[in-house]
């Protein structure tokens, strides 16, 4: 489905944020299901599907969308509908996002959902009713949907209903779960290692820090600015092997990778590789996994004193990939012997500075005299 375009374009605006499923000629959101509606229905039967639709319509300023819906059955594709989706006028779309979105601001800063309208799941198994939480009696208005006033009836696609059929095969019996789950169990695959086998329990947040994530840190900052440019400028790489199993994001087609630190100075270019291999060897391996010889780093610096030393973007470019697909293969085969073994005594050790903060370093032996990581 990637010939249909941009894979999860994501898109932010007046702090609106989405990411759609496909960003072709026209927004285009994908769904599963056990069955398929008649377009008359939609409206009616699944109107979160088509308010989804229409808020994306709105944040990329295109009247039209497309609801791709996928019948499934024992996880193959059995049936596949296309509808065509017109909206009258997708700035009084936006402008109801912006009023519920201030009115959820709202509750949060005052604690308090009274002023939010009945949740469509009230009585459909939310987890939250049954906890006991959210203190919904059912009685609350349920609010007339703004956005679906604007919807047009769906009209189906049938050349994109075809060209999509075809494009699924038979399926394919599923194998074991790969050993690598995210780029970074291939940099530190000890740490990994206990993570899995010794979680340690999450403390809960105290009240200062529930207070502190509603303020948008850097890393957050960075990625507004990056996710506000043209849409699907940042969207999802296509890779080119199921390991691991975390995605690739991408800024104009190039893998991208943001991160934030505390050090007291920018980053020298010639210096990348020995100040931060970590950066350089993630980079090689998203890179190696989509086919791409550079790829882009955007790193904030917490510490900075003056704004122009807070940000720094980097082109990092590759003259062979294949040191890091041998690297992913070589860490994945041991890391699942590991498992299957217990015994992390041949996984690369994380380096010297991670040590004085890792919950298992009395056990793993990363700080032992002559440990060594990956370069």
């Amino acid at each position: 489905m990637a010939g249909e375009g941009t894979l999860e374009a994501r898109v932010r605006r007046d702090g609106l944020v989405g990411r759609i499923d496909i960003l072709g000629d026209v927004p285009i959101e994908v769904k599963t299901a056990t069955s398929l509606v008649e377009p008359p229905a939609l409206a009616k039967q699944r109107p979160d599907h088509l308010e989804q639709l229409g808020m994306y319509c709105a944040l990329v300023g295109r009247p039209s969308g497309r609801l791709l819906t996928l019948r499934t059955e024992e996880g193959a594709v059995t049936e596949v509908q296309a509808l065509d989706v017109t909206f009258a006028s997708v700035d009084r779309i936006l402008a109801e996002m912006r009023r519920r979105a201030e009115a959820l601001r709202t509750a949060w800063a005052d604690r308090n959902v009274a002023s939010l309208p009945r949740c469509p799941w009230f009585g459909r198994g939310c987890e939250f009713e049954e906890a006991g939480l959210c203190g919904c009696t059912g009685s609350e208005p349920s609010g007339a949907s703004r956005i679906l006033d604007e919807a047009g009836p769906g009209v189906p696609n049938e050349p994109v209903n075809e060209r999509i059929r075809s494009a699924f095969p038979d399926p394919v019996p599923s194998g074991p779960a790969p050993a690598l789950a995210r780029f970074r169990d291939a940099i530190y695959p000890r740490r990994v290692f206990f993570e899995r086998t010794r979680p340690i329990p999450e403390a809960p947040p105290t009240p200062e820090e529930t207070l502190r994530d509603t303020v948008p840190d850097l890393f957050a900052r960075l990625s507004e600015a990056l996710e506000s440019g043209v849409p699907g400028e940042v969207a999802r790489l296509v890779p080119r092997s199921e390991e691991p199993e975390e995605e690739v994001a991408g800024f104009r087609g190039r893998p991208l990778l943001v991160r934030t630190s505390r050090a007291w100075s920018r980053l020298r270019p010639d210096d990348l590789v020995a100040r931060s291999p970590q950066y350089v060897l993630e980079l090689g391996m998203r890179c190696a996994v989509t086919g791409t010889d550079s790829a882009v780093l955007v790193v904030g610096f917490e510490r900075a004193e003056v704004d122009r030393d807070r940000v720094q973007a980097l082109e990092v470019r590759f003259g062979s990939l294949t040191p890091f697909s041998r690297l992913l293969r070589e860490q994945s085969r041991a890391l699942a012997a590991a498992l299957r073994d217990g015994n992390p005594s041949a996984l690369t050790p994380c380096p010297e500075w991670m040590v004085s903060d890792c919950p298992y370093r009395v056990e793993c032996g990363c700080g032992a005299p002559g440990a060594r990581v990956t370069r």
